[in-house]
């Protein structure tokens, strides 16, 4: 049986009337979850494979549960998904049933899907069936998590139980989860470390799961964020544990100089793109106790952490204890152990084989891993000299005045980039921000001149994923007139 659903199971027997979620349509006790996620299994009945396309919340945790006991395969579909690519993921997994907090949703799948009301977790849903149509069984395969890529169609990736539940396992031992812990999600749910980390491991630890709606922690459609209503939410709710990236972590530090943060903090879990030692340091000194790390998808999320008794803020920690690193002899990372079975409609992944990462890193003397920057994204400028961008990036980041960078100069003499400041930034105090940067820097890493974007790095222009990992791509073919103009000398260089 499932090591979640035996926890389930053991919280609901000996804790049962403790509260074990909560969100915006209210709360459920252990044992409500547990009986929840035993009806609503009874009512997807048969069912291969289910779409979830819900915002956070309790349901979404008892529609997540339902399929595991009754070995239903999982697929969560991110909201910030296209209607192009949510059709994608429809037809490519070959859902038979779909559980929405969108009431019109049955009304756009097509003939062949039918759709009821019902309600989970004090929460009305549509359930809607596609009839006709069986999906192959798939044995094993507990989830299919999809990655939004930078180009073209989702890629779907089959995770079994021995994936995913080792890595939850792992997390919750070693971020030292506890029955105390209130595990606030501030990423949508369908992002895999986030269902992992955010309700597998809390569940294990017999933690309160806080589930809050994107418009309750001030997400205003899917990329802008109102500080205020983050700050009051996290006041209300007091969260000891969350997971978020590094622009999140930025806008938490300006929240604790304002005074606008609860002092509730215990564990807090930042990724997705690399973090300057600087700024862990700064975060830690204003009482937030940070932890980075390092995954990837078709490894279940994470790979590496550091933790409470094994830190260092120049890393991203070292490799949980069912993994496996190496480094390659060209500086690939390579990992091993609760890997995915496959890419969709692909041939399975062999379990004894290392699964290149495309990340570039080293591994120090005392199995700290660093994370250099992706293969793929590696500057080699005009003087044969190889850089990665996000070590750069993560430089300017450090400065309070710059909210996001994406660095350039693959066969150029110098470095430029494109900034976006933080809000109410004048030019002037970029110029000095960029300065600064370059004062730390040795004179080939340093950025040379810059472009201001005219928007923020977001989903909306396809900028920016969910994890607010920057699409490099993207952003140069939207500014790349401005930065030729840069090196014809027509703007001006920072020194």
């Amino acid at each position: 049986m499932s090591s979640i659903l035996q926890a389930l199971a053991r919280h609901a027997r000996e804790r049962g009337g403790e509260i074990a979620v909560e969100g915006d349509h209210g709360a459920l006790s252990w044992q409500e979850l547990e009986a929840e996620s035993h009806h609503l299994g009874e009512l997807m009945g048969e069912a291969s494979r289910l779409g979830l396309f819900m915002d956070n919340a309790p349901a979404w945790l008892v529609a997540d549960l339902a399929a595991l006991r009754r070995r239903i395969i999982c697929v969560p579909v991110p909201g910030f998904f296209s209607a192009a690519q949510t059709q994608h993921v429809i037809e490519d997994a070959g859902l038979d049933i779909i559980l929405s907090d969108d009431p019109s949703l049955a009304d756009t799948l097509g003939g062949d899907w039918r759709g009821r009301r019902i309600e989970v977790a004090g929460q009305p849903l549509t359930l809607a069936r596609r009839f006709g149509r069986r999906p192959p069984p798939m044995p094993g395969i507990l989830k299919i998590t999809y990655t939004s890529g930078t180009t073209g169609s989702p890629r779907g990736v089959r995770l079994g139980a021995e994936a995913v539940e080792p890595v939850a396992e792992s997390l919750c031992r070693l971020s030292g989860a506890c029955t105390g812990d209130r595990a606030l999600a501030l990423l949508p749910l369908a992002i895999l470390l986030e269902n992992i980390g955010s309700l597998y491991v809390p569940i294990l630890a017999g933690a309160r799961m806080l589930l809050p709606s994107a418009p309750s922690l001030g997400l205003q459609g899917s990329g802008n964020l109102d500080p205020g209503t983050l700050g009051d939410c996290l006041m209300r709710l007091r969260p000891t544990a969350m997971i978020m990236p590094p622009q999140l972590l930025k806008l938490l530090m300006g929240l604790s100089h304002a005074g606008r943060l609860p002092d509730s903090f215990r564990f807090l879990a930042v990724g997705g793109a690399p973090l300057p030692a600087s700024q862990v340091e700064r975060a830690r000194e204003l009482g937030l106790p940070v932890y980075q790390g390092y995954g990837l998808s078709e490894a279940a999320s994470v790979v590496a952490m550091n933790t409470p008794t094994a830190s260092r803020a120049t890393s991203v920690g070292k490799a949980l204890p069912h993994c496996e690193l190496r480094i390659s002899a060209d500086g690939e990372i390579l990992v091993r152990g609760a890997l995915f079975r496959g890419y969709l409609h692909q041939e399975d992944w062999n379990p004894q084989k290392f699964l290149p990462t495309g990340d570039l890193g080293y591994l120090d003397a005392e199995g700290f891993l660093h994370v250099m920057g992706r293969r793929k994204n590696l500057i080699i400028n005009a003087y044969g000299r190889n850089l990665s961008p996000e070590w750069l990036e993560a430089e300017l980041l450090a400065e309070p005045v710059l909210a996001q960078a994406a660095v350039f100069g693959d066969g150029r003499p110098w470095l430029s980039a494109v900034l976006v400041p933080a809000s109410g930034a004048e030019r002037s105090a970029v110029d000095q921000a960029v300065t600064r940067v370059n004062g730390r820097l040795p004179d080939y890493a340093r950025v040379m001149g810059y472009v201001l974007a005219q928007e923020a790095f977001a989903l909306q222009n396809r900028q920016a994923t969910a994890n607010g990992r920057i699409r490099r791509d993207v952003i140069h073919e939207q500014y790349r007139p401005q930065l030729d103009a840069l090196y014809q000398g027509v703007t001006a260089r920072v020194l």
